[in-house]
């Protein structure tokens, strides 16, 4: 077993208190082994039992200060000093915003320089909070990795260089609002990457999606997440094209995309993926547009289609929530064009063996499944009613047995 993240970057660089003591709930020796792409396929076929859904169980109102955000495309969840935080990714100001989602504790803001060495970009793809002298920041054009402290200031910067198994260098980006999320564990980092190539070649889709990175030795030392087939048509998804990325109470990984109905499992030191198929959802399966479709073509494919989610885990009920949008017609009887919020959207709940044991029928004009998160008191989504500007506020949602 490789030594720790703190105990190797100590060695490497003669440091006495190096950036990173990574700590994974889950880890497995098996998860720092190299891994190739699967070259074994094990089908399993799912049938639907029905027997939970979700209830309303009420509201968390958390009152926010005027350099907070209501809402969050890039945020992390951690446990310090006994109390729950909310990191949040402040675009407006560069900023993590520290939103304690319980007590009377005030929420921190931890801002970055505005130039030099130590600025970020207001893009920024991956932050990562280890502890307060172990902030990770990684944007995805850029060579290194940075390492900062709980006052903003940059600790150290670190070489990145990732490339796939033909060479073909790789970038970090993260759509954390879409389920993408990097994943780390205690000897490595599951990277969600692109190549430098055009999204609408079919050479795009011929590469896995995500690097097991090695940040010691800034070495890949494996890659998991093809594509499927309907991505490597003749049809095209945009933005749809975006896999999520869910890492379960083992090494195993989970990999869904917006288009199919299936979910692949991954685990690290096997040769092999679960294809785990849904017979009873193949009418969210989606046909995508021609490759050479202009860019409102596909906004319209986008509202009217059915597409999945993010699949989330909870560890409280060892379940799986995977939020679903179903098709609806592209505007509404006085001509206006409907939101993609507007369909009917489904909260889907799985079993740890991946089965489906019921569903729940989501407001998504009112909560908004691109922010929502576990916690011991249940799931959070965002909710879109706040009766104050200094509110961010979530339906809390509790599983019940039918």
């Amino acid at each position: 077993m490789r030594p720790s993240m703190k105990a190797a970057f100590a060695n490497l660089y003669y440091m006495k208190n190096i950036w990173l003591t990574l700590v994974c709930f889950f880890f497995l020796i098996g998860c720092s082994q190299h891994i190739e792409r699967p070259s074994i396929v094990i089908e399993i076929n799912h049938k639907a039992l029905n027997q939970n859904t979700l209830t309303l169980s009420g509201s968390k109102i958390i009152l926010i200060d005027s350099l907070t955000l209501p809402f969050y495309d890039y945020f992390q969840l951690i446990e310090e000093e006994d109390n729950s935080y909310l990191i949040g990714m402040n675009r407006q100001s560069v900023s993590l915003d520290f939103i304690p989602l319980g007590g009377n504790q005030p929420i921190r803001h931890l801002a970055f320089d505005d130039d030099g060495p130590g600025a970020i970009s207001p893009d920024l793809d991956i932050f990562h909070y280890f502890g307060e002298d172990s902030i990770v920041t990684i944007q995805d054009r850029d060579n290194r990795l940075k390492v900062f402290n709980s006052d903003g200031e940059l600790v150290n910067s670190y070489p990145k260089k990732i490339r796939d198994s033909k060479g073909m260098e790789m970038y970090t980006v993260a759509y954390s609002y879409l389920g993408q999320w990097p994943v780390f564990l205690d000897s490595v980092w599951i990277l969600p990457v692109y190549p430098d190539l055009d999204v609408k070649s079919k050479g795009y889709y011929d590469r896995n999606k995500f690097m097991v990175f090695d940040p010691v030795n800034n070495e890949v030392l494996g890659e998991f997440g093809q594509y499927p087939g309907i991505y490597k048509g003749d049809n095209y998804f945009d933005i749809l094209r975006e896999p999520s990325l869910t890492h379960n109470s083992d090494c195993s990984f989970l990999v869904t995309f917006p288009a199919d109905p299936s979910i692949y499992e991954y685990q690290l030191d096997q040769d092999s993926v679960i294809w785990h198929q849904y017979p009873t959802w193949n009418n969210f399966q989606n046909e995508g547009v021609k490759r050479d479709s202009d860019f409102q073509q596909f906004v319209n494919h986008y509202l009217t289609s059915a597409w999945f989610q993010q699949l989330t885990y909870d560890p409280f009920h060892h379940v799986y929530y995977r939020f679903a949008k179903e098709k609806q017609e592209l505007r509404k009887a006085n001509g206006e064009k409907k939101t993609a919020f507007e369909a009917d959207w489904m909260v889907f709940i799985l079993s740890e063996a991946l089965d489906p044991i019921g569903f729940y029928s989501l407001d998504a004009v009112r909560f908004n499944p691109m922010f929502s998160f576990v916690t011991q008191e249940g799931l959070y989504i965002y909710d879109n009613q706040r009766a104050n500007d200094d509110q961010m506020v979530f339906g809390v949602f509790e599983l019940e047995d039918n």
